[in-house]
Order: C-alpha cells, then structure tokens, then sequence
C-alpha cells in the first residue's frame, strides 16, 4: 500500500493538489485542481474532470501523471506521488506507484 494513512490526512487538509502529465513528445504540462474527488482502495486517486483538454490528451498518451499533496496545516508536511492514470468516465483515476516525501 503506497498511499498511507498519513497522506489520506494530508490529502484532507491540502487547499489544492497540483498534478503534471507528460505529453507524446516528452514535454511536461502541470495543472492545479480543487481537491481529490475520491480515495480508492488499492492506492487510487480519483480527480473531477472540468476540462483539461491537454491532461486528458496527455494521459491518454502515456498515462504518466505525478501529483503533490501538500499542506501547512499543523506545520509543513508534503508528498510527491507518481505513477499511472487512466480516463474514466468523469473522472482522472490515478494509480500512485512510489511516494516521496517533500517536508
């Protein structure tokens, strides 16, 4: 299990959670969105999809997408998640695979 319960706390407390894809081309393209929509089991992130034209594009490309989670609430604390994403429905569903710690 990649994503444990101290970054599910942090996910909770994070005012946004920035995300970057990688294009075909190898050219990196990072959006901010509001909040992760949903936790999966099995390391999952499910994100809101409100256009993101080039992310989606993107992860349909490759599928290679890293998120941060990060907050100051009860002092600095942050994460770096990489891994897979997939399209689903109305959703960005992320796979993390590693986890570094940023703070």
């Amino acid at each position: 299990m990649v994503i444990t319960q101290e970054i599910k706390d942090t996910i909770a407390k994070a005012p946004f959670v920035p995300i970057t894809t990688v294009s075909a081309q190898g050219e990196p393209h990072m959006i901010v969105v509001g909040k992760v929509a949903e936790i999966r089991d099995e390391d999952i992130l499910g994100f809101g999809i409100y256009k993101m034209e080039v992310t989606q594009q993107n992860i349909k490309a490759n599928g290679m997408m890293q998120v941060v989670i990060a907050t100051m609430d009860g002092g600095p604390k942050g994460f770096r998640l990489s891994g897979k994403a997939c399209i689903e429905e109305k959703l960005v569903l992320f796979k993390a695979e590693k986890v570094e710690m940023l703070l």
